[in-house]
């Protein structure tokens, strides 16, 4: 069977502040994403990085008394030791200020600019530092940026090269017009739409060293660096070997799913297309733009502190298990809306669901399992316990479904219900029972292998969120490899192998009242 190509990337954060929970539920759900797909079979290439020019990085730099290239080299090792200590496995970190990138920034830009899409005119208007882009009055209600109310917008006069952004409107329109999946979830999509009817403004694409020194050179405009967010965007090209590597490139362009916050729409909805468009590259598959993290009904941010200490995902992850941060994020966050977190609520959904749901599930039905068979008890000559196989296949049809179709919230809860139903069908039917009657012997060995086998099938189901536990959990009941086993045969009812001996386990997941906090 031939492997798809499927290129997943996360925005690139910017570094002028350390990791928060916001950067980390984008890492996280993108991952499940790439999870999901390698488990298909797909062949995954997922991106994710740092954004490191702007003017931003520069004064932040300089109010530590470092030289950008110093200050922005000791804060890339905390953001990839942060997607370490949540599990997130990328294919490549990239940064904007990597070799191969200034060579693909500026062979786009040539392009661009070779196919009669760039001009010279002086900018007049005002600039908002936070967001690193320039806005015109109607961005700024009551003279004030929206996204960073407590700064200043600056009137800024200078000679640029602008990009011819509104030859774009109509074409921009027909693509989504053919393609409405190309931007998810609608609420979006019918934003950036009322956004295109009403028309497109060129934009500048440059800054004078005079303004901003920290950035990458344009080579055919002395004394210029290229605009931060015109540089970061084409991170997506340059991961996928644009101008460097054609092999990977050929391969993985233009299938690319960019994972962006709502907030960045206008930038890989509108203005990113159209430099494709304008450079003759075909566009990518789709962009995905999710909700925020909120704490208090604020999104949380570096500006305001990351939500403090305990919305430090390195501190979660820490204390409660990489896997513990995961499925709160995943499970508890609709994807595309925003979500509340509190440390409160962290806990209570720890307890009820990992600790008291799948740690006790698999704690039970092994103790069980050993208790009266010694091990994986084989059903051979039974017929399958109906109500968990159904419920089984039930599952992976509405999981498929679900992370198929990047509702990864309904996903897991569609492999939740199978904890669920196994927890509520031993109080019901209580094995304990069956096992001091011989006479029904058959049907305690039929069910205890179906918890069992009902036990696995959640696990891989869980596994895009839960990478950790759910392979402890298959390594406990026997079933090492699963996932592995690609889609279709790991989620067969009947694979989990009899007679294998079990022991008592640890519990998966501690007590709260076990957790150290510090």
């Amino acid at each position: 069977m031939t492997r798809r190509p499927f290129y997943i990337t996360t925005a690139i954060d910017y570094v002028n502040g350390e990791p928060h929970l916001g950067h980390a539920y984008e890492k996280i759900t993108t991952d499940v994403i790439a999870r999901w797909r390698r488990f298909c079979g797909d062949e995954v290439r997922f991106l994710t990085g740092t954004d490191e020019h702007g003017i931003k990085v520069q004064k932040t730099a300089a109010d530590h008394g470092l030289d950008p290239q110093t200050y922005v080299d000791g804060l890339v090792p905390k953001f990839k030791s942060a997607w370490e200590a949540l599990d997130i496995e990328y294919d490549r970190f990239i940064r904007t200020t990597d070799p191969d990138h200034e060579k693909s920034v500026l062979e786009l830009l040539r392009r661009i600019r070779d196919n009669g899409y760039l001009f010279e005119k002086t900018y007049n208007g005002w600039y908002c530092e936070g967001c690193e882009g320039f806005k015109t009055e109607k961005d700024l209600p009551g003279g004030k940026c929206p996204e960073h109310p407590t700064r200043e917008p600056k009137w800024l006069e200078e000679e640029n090269l602008f990009f011819k952004l509104s030859a774009f409107t109509q074409p921009l329109l027909d693509h989504i017009a053919a393609k409405p999946s190309f931007i998810e979830p609608a609420s979006r999509r019918n934003e950036v739409l009322k956004v295109l009817e009403g028309g497109l403004d060129d934009i500048s694409i440059s800054r004078s060293k005079g303004a901003v020194s920290w950035g990458i050179d344009i080579d055919f405009r002395p004394d210029s660096v290229i605009y931060v967010w015109f540089d970061a965007l084409i991170n997506y090209l340059t991961g996928a070997g644009f101008g460097t590597d054609d092999a990977l490139y050929e391969r993985f362009w233009p299938t690319a799913v960019h994972i962006i916050g709502k907030d960045i729409t206008r930038f890989h909805c509108i203005i990113w297309p159209a430099m494709l468009l304008a450079a003759g590259i075909p566009v990518y598959d789709r962009v995905f733009a999710h909700g925020w993290v909120t704490t208090g009904g604020a999104k949380l941010s570096k500006s305001a502190g990351g939500g403090g200490a305990s919305a430090d995902p390195g501190y979660l992850a820490a204390t409660y298990g990489p896997d513990a941060v995961r499925w709160f994020l995943t499970s508890q966050v609709t994807y595309g809306r925003d979500g509340e977190f509190s440390l409160e609520q962290f806990e209570n959904i720890y307890d009820a669901h990992l600790a008291n749901g799948l740690g006790n599930l698999v704690s039970r039905s092994v103790g069980m399992a050993k208790k009266y068979f010694g091990g994986v008890p084989d059903p051979a000559g039974l017929a399958p316990d109906e109500l968990l196989s159904t419920a089984c296949a039930t599952a992976v049809s509405e999981c498929t479904a679900a992370y198929d179709g990047y509702a990864l919230h309904d996903g897991a809860a569609a492999a939740w219900k199978l904890v669920t139903l196994c927890n509520e069908q031993i109080q019901l039917r209580e094995p304990w029972k069956m096992a001091k009657d011989e006479a029904r012997a058959d049907e305690l060995k039929a069910f205890l292998y179906g918890i069992l086998e009902t036990l696995r099938i959640a696990c891989v189901l869980l596994a895009p969120v839960l990478p950790g536990k759910t392979a402890a959990a298959l390594a406990i009941i026997g079933a090492e490899g699963a996932v592995e086993q690609g889609l279709e045969a790991a989620t067969a009812w009947g694979g989990l192998p009899v007679g294998i001996e079990l022991e008592r386990p640890a519990p998966l997941f501690p007590r709260l009242d076990q957790i150290e906090r510090d």
